[in-house]
């Protein structure tokens, strides 16, 4: 009778060791989780959805930890319990997917037996030809559809680049001429400053040039 009541109680009681788990899984603390969850379902009374509850967040830390056969069991006995089991918000992109292809093999329809496996008198069903699947061309890529633009495009990006580069580099270098000490690297700085800013400017016309070169291309072609 005591035990009896005790249950009763313990039933009653939202389940601590869950508690725990979801605290831990939220704090990052996976090893930990799945000890708690271990707990929760052989050390407590718990409810249906606590039970499912128990199995949805074993299956997530069972995924962080690098288990995904494990992870993917416990997401398979959370949806038997109740086939309307869904994920915690938030949950990563992984674990969605895991979780969806768990529920859509549980959700499919059950595949006819062998011949082999129907008793001697059951007729045998008519059996059907595979057909071929048909063999679906490859798409082009770009570089073969457009050759010369692409070509054009990517060159244009190059120089942009470039251009880029050396334009922060002379930025740079001037502010080092400016804050020189003595003429000789002024005069140092403020040439290199000017020979990257030439640069830029050669690098900006290029890439303006390959740009329209590639718009003029893709419009001819």
């Amino acid at each position: 009778m005591t035990a009896l009541l005790l249950a009763a109680l313990l039933g009653a009681q939202p389940n601590p060791f869950l508690t725990q788990a979801k605290e831990l899984y939220e704090g990052l603390d996976f090893e930990k989780c799945v000890s708690r969850l271990e707990q929760a379902s052989s050390q407590w009374q718990s409810t249906r959805d606590e039970l499912r509850d128990i199995e949805l967040f074993a299956g997530l830390c069972q995924l962080n930890l690098g288990k995904t056969k494990a992870a993917a069991e416990h997401f398979r006995t959370a949806l038997r319990i109740d086939e309307a089991s869904d994920l915690p918000p938030y949950s990563s992109p992984k674990a969605v997917d895991l979780f969806l292809g768990v529920k859509r093999a549980l959700q499919a329809p059950p595949q006819p037996m062998p011949d082999d496996d129907l008793p001697p008198d059951a007729p045998r069903p008519p059996k059907l030809e595979p057909r071929p699947t048909p063999v679906k061309p490859a798409e082009p890529g770009v570089f073969e559809k457009h050759p010369a633009p692409a070509a054009l495009g990517i060159g244009a990006g190059v120089a942009l680049a470039v251009g880029v580069g050396l334009g922060v580099n002379a930025r740079n270098l001037s502010i080092q001429a400016n804050e020189a000490r003595t003429d000789q690297a002024f005069g140092e700085r403020a040439a290199a400053a000017r020979g990257n800013a030439t640069g830029a400017n050669v690098a900006y016309v290029l890439a303006a040039a390959a740009a329209v070169g590639a718009v003029v291309a893709y419009l001819l072609e």
